[in-house]
């Protein structure tokens, strides 16, 4: 796709955003109205209206765009599509945890194109366009590429939605352990790749995320001069790995043992 149509679509990207951070943070008291879909896995109504309004942002602005979402569905094939992920990290928002984002990617014939999330109760807004540099609130960033890795944090998320992958996660946990200075987990796939993105930690490894958990982060992290290896490529099952260049084949061997 032509890079004047990928910026027409990031503008109206930071648009739904905008409306989309809004409409969440004056209508907080959804985050009572709670249906689960499996295990430790839960929808809001939030959630669903968020979708909704992110949806019809982007229809009136390009009609015969693919959308695939994920409380509604939608377009699997894998060019011309946008990914939208309206809250990721909705037990943070049920839970009043400032850590929940708006993720929307766009995708093209090229692969990931485009990257926007919005973090609303921080204020902060990360976009990317492939090719074009990484940005926070229209300032660029870039991963931190210290060598010392001992005085840096990392993102290493327990599978909490497959207990069965637990044993696996804290054996490499352990192995990570013995590289980085401490570990986070933040509750948000989208914000801890965001968090690579802008140097504030190293890196960030997390099992079984769905392609709208992370399409948007991917695209952000990549453009801030850092690395991703998905263990796993499928939509709705990809284990990832994202961090600084430098740190990349370290975590990658301590992950392998």
């Amino acid at each position: 796709m032509e890079k004047s149509e990928l910026h027409r679509r990031i503008v109206t990207a930071e648009k739904a955003l905008r409306e989309v951070s809004s409409f969440l943070l004056s209508h907080e008291s959804l985050r009572s109205d709670i249906t689960a879909k499996g295990k430790n896995d839960y929808v809001t109504a939030a959630d669903s209206a968020a979708e909704r309004l992110i949806r019809e942002i982007i229809t009136s602005a390009f009609p015969d765009d693919h959308i695939l979402g994920e409380e509604y569905g939608g377009e699997e094939r894998r060019c011309e599509r946008w990914i939208i992920d309206p809250i990721d990290g909705t037990v943070d928002f049920m839970s009043s945890f400032p850590c929940y984002t708006i993720s929307i990617a766009f995708e093209d014939e090229c692969g990931l194109a485009l990257g926007a999330i919005a973090v609303p109760r921080q204020g902060e807004v990360f976009t990317a366009i492939r090719g074009e540099g990484a940005f926070l609130n229209g300032s660029p960033i870039h991963t931190d590429e210290r060598a010392d890795l001992s005085e840096s944090l990392a993102i290493l998320v327990p599978p909490h939605r497959n207990h069965a992958r637990m044993d696996k996660y804290l054996a490499e946990m352990r192995r990570l352990y013995d590289v980085f200075s401490d570990m986070r987990s933040l509750g948000s796939a989208a914000l801890s790749l965001c968090y690579v993105a802008c140097g504030r930690v190293a890196a960030y490894y997390e099992l079984g995320l769905h392609i709208y958990d992370c399409a948007a982060g991917i695209v952000i992290v990549r453009e801030a001069g850092g690395k991703i290896t998905l263990l796993s490529d499928d939509d709705s099952c990809m284990d990832i790995v994202a961090s600084s260049t430098a740190s990349h084949e370290r975590v990658l061997e301590a992950i392998s043992g």
